[in-house]
Parts: structure tokens; C-alpha cells; sequence
């Protein structure tokens, strides 16, 4: 995933430095979708464990 995100925002810097900034910045605002993407779906897949993790421990 880092390196995914890393060479978009490299893709990114790239057409900055040739003078698209308008695609620039939406490949970086894209970039930064998929970091938020990415942390959304950690984030409830270990709220997800955590809730399955105390029904057995309260079970027993």
C-alpha cells in the first residue's frame, strides 16, 4: 500500500513539475482518498476483531 501511494504522489509531483497542476493535484487528491480508504477499512476491520474478541471472552 505504501508503495502504491508513494509512486502516485511521485506521478503527481511529476506532472507538477511540467506544469499540470490541475491533474496534479487531483492524482494527489486521489492519493489521498486511498489513504483515507485504506485507514477506514483497517479501522473497522480491528474494531470488528475487538468486538468478536469480548463475545467469546464473555461467553466463557
Amino acid at each position: 500500500m505504501f508503495l502504491i501511494v508513494y509512486c502516485t504522489f511521485a506521478i503527481a509531483v511529476f506532472f507538477w513539475i511540467f506544469g499540470y497542476v490541475k491533474t496534479a493535484v487531483i492524482i494527489g487528491i486521489l492519493a489521498l482518498s486511498l489513504i483515507a480508504y485504506s485507514f477506514i477499512r483497517r479501522e473497522i476491520t480491528r474494531r470488528r476483531l475487538i468486538k468478536r474478541r469480548t463475545v467469546t471472552n464473555k461467553s466463557r
